[in-house]
């Protein structure tokens, strides 16, 4: 059996982990507000999050989008299978954390006894 599960972020929820993460981490978080977030799919996946006062822009890799979600999960309570895949994608603009379960498995095969009669 394999599993597929997937998990739509808002923006609003996207920004808040990874401003979690970073405090956290004690790593700089960027001052003003989010007015827009958005993506670019090119070459892996970066995340913009254009911010108020002028034209800057914070720049996030993939990894660290994807470890902020993953925390965000873990800090609600939402089940996230510790052996598990967890790979970040953005369906219909929003970013998804796509977590698939037993794909790298081969099928297990089941002898069949003969029918007998």
């Amino acid at each position: 059996m394999k599993e597929l599960r997937c998990i739509v972020f808002s923006d609003r929820e996207l920004v808040g982990a990874v401003m979690d993460r970073r405090k956290k981490l004690r790593e700089p978080v960027p001052e003003g507000d989010v007015t827009k977030v958005r993506f670019d799919i090119e070459n892996g996946i970066q995340t913009f999050l254009e911010m108020d006062g002028g034209p800057h822009e914070v720049n996030l890799d993939e990894e660290e989008v994807q470890a902020a979600l993953v925390g965000h999960c873990m800090a609600r309570g939402i089940p996230l299978p510790a052996d598990s895949e967890k790979t970040l994608y953005v369906i219909r603009g929003h970013a998804t954390l796509m977590i698939t379960m037993n794909f790298r498995k081969p099928a297990r095969m089941v002898a069949l006894g003969a029918a007998g009669g």
